[in-house]
């Protein structure tokens, strides 16, 4: 059975996620929408306290999937060109939608890294900083748990 992170859980494992990211600052936060907008508006203001200025750039992108196949269904607006950007997922089951948009975002100019606040032993090496490794990703407290979500037919 998946555990459930309560919202004090959830909030310290953000902090261990800006602990790791060391002294790494982002120009914007790009959020996955199914999971990565809760965590990025909590996550800009981590790092307003913890740089003492406001992190106010977030700005959503969505990926869809068919099978191993992910693409971009939403875009981010405006240039990344030559941006610090970190990609913000709450949890990476595989990570591939990920390194998709890292991929892209990359041949655009942008310098991307990715975060997540939860990953497993297989997304463990696509994140670049997370919060906590655990076998089986949990169940948060603003998104229950289904299983196929964004996949295309």
């Amino acid at each position: 059975m998946r555990i459930t992170k309560s919202w004090q859980e959830f909030e310290g494992d953000i902090d261990k996620l800006v602990e790791r990211m060391g002294d790494y600052i982002p120009d914007v936060i790009v959020a996955f929408m199914n999971g990565g907008l809760v965590p990025a508006g909590i996550l800009a203001e981590k790092l307003t306290q913890k740089y003492g200025r406001p992190f106010r750039d977030i700005r959503p992108v969505s990926v869809e999937r068919k099978g191993e196949e992910r693409r971009i269904a939403y875009d981010i607006q405006g240039s990344i060109s030559g941006l610090n950007v970190l990609l913000l997922e709450d949890d990476l089951p595989t990570g591939l939608g990920p390194k998709v948009v890292k991929e892209q975002f990359e041949r655009r100019g942008a310098r991307v890294k990715i975060a997540a606040i939860y990953v497993n032993p297989v997304s463990e090496k696509v994140a670049d900083f997370y919060g906590e490794k655990l076998d089986e990703l949990p169940n948060l407290p603003w998104k229950p748990s289904r299983k196929g979500d964004r996949i295309v037919n």
